[in-house]
């Protein structure tokens, strides 16, 4: 097989130490130092850990690849307009870190402390965004169909798990006197805003969601052409990012206010598609693919640090 740029570059060790820089680079830039970012930098650095950690411990790309880490650095730094966000930063750890534990239930209904402690970090990233319990009822299918680990035990684990951030909380906000602050977190769940209403959205922002669909759709349909390479497990692990960008990618646009969370989980999902796909081909088409999507990320970056700049 004929070695590319694209493949030059999917395979180096260089690849995630130079992407770091450039994510360093555009995260000072946007003014992490000006605004005292620090948290959500940490946030942000521990999740970009756990999807490097997500490759290597479950083997989602059947070569030697850190693409799926370079993706989601890179596809963040679109998105820097939202780096200040601390909830945001702190949902998208939560779940990255979801799908890590959750993962290593795979064909075993035994596992009730995995499932336990999967779903109380996903309890943690609901009290940072409630709007994350509409996954709830996806997980548990994922639990059944694709890691194939559900039975009452481990659903009732996933509950119990799920609770328990909330008892800790509640325990707190009775403590401050305030034992209804958790009735004001969930009353957001039945608050919806007019359907559809993109005038609450940039041109950037538009444009940055429709290059992760597109780039969705590439990674989906590539893997499902060549799935039979891959084992049953990758198989299964990636129906589970197929399906949550598309649920994602719909509930985004039919609430659109919900942009800052949701295009955070879209990044989150899409990475790992587009690397599989990057990283295993290699033919001129691919090869003048990747240059389009290197080029068209660095551009809106540019453009995202361009209009920060305006609002200093």
């Amino acid at each position: 097989m004929h070695k590319y740029l694209q493949n030059r570059i999917s395979g180096s060790r260089l690849t995630l130490p130079i992407t770091t820089i450039y994510t360093l680079v555009v995260w000072l830039m946007a003014g992490v130092i000006q605004e005292q970012w620090w948290m959500q930098l940490g946030c942000f650095s521990i999740t970009a850990y756990l999807m490097m950690l997500l490759n290597n411990e479950y083997s989602l790309i059947r070569v030697y690849s850190r693409f799926i880490s370079v993706f989601f650095l890179a596809l963040s730094c679109c998105n820097c307009q939202l780096f200040a966000s601390i909830p945001e930063a702190i949902s998208s750890l939560f779940f990255v870190l979801t799908y890590f534990i959750l993962f290593n239930s795979y064909q075993d209904k035994a596992k009730t402390g995995i499932i336990l402690y999967a779903f109380a970090a996903y309890g943690i990233a609901s009290l940072s965004n409630v709007h994350l319990l509409y996954y709830v009822p996806l997980f548990w299918l994922f639990m059944k169909y694709n890691l194939l680990a559900f039975s009452w035990r481990t659903w009732l684990a996933s509950v119990l798990g799920l609770l328990l951030p909330y008892w800790f909380a509640e325990c707190w906000y009775i403590y401050r006197e305030d034992p209804w602050a958790l009735y004001n977190h969930f009353q957001p769940l039945a608050e919806f805003a007019p359907i559809a209403d993109y005038t609450i959205l940039s041109a950037g922002q538009i444009f940055f969601y429709l290059l992760l669909i597109t780039l969705g759709i590439m990674g989906a349909v590539h893997f499902l052409h060549k799935s039979y390479l891959d084992s049953i497990r990758v198989r299964l692990l990636y129906s589970i990012f197929i399906w949550t960008d598309l649920i994602t990618a719909v509930f985004l646009a039919l609430q659109p206010q919900h942009y800052d969370l949701l295009i955070r989980l879209m990044i989150i999902n899409t990475s790992p598609l587009v690397a599989h796909f990057l990283a295993l081909t290699s033919t001129k088409i691919t090869n003048v693919v990747f240059h389009i999507i290197v080029i068209t990320i660095v551009t809106l970056t540019i453009y995202h640090l361009w209009t920060i700049s305006l609002s200093f």
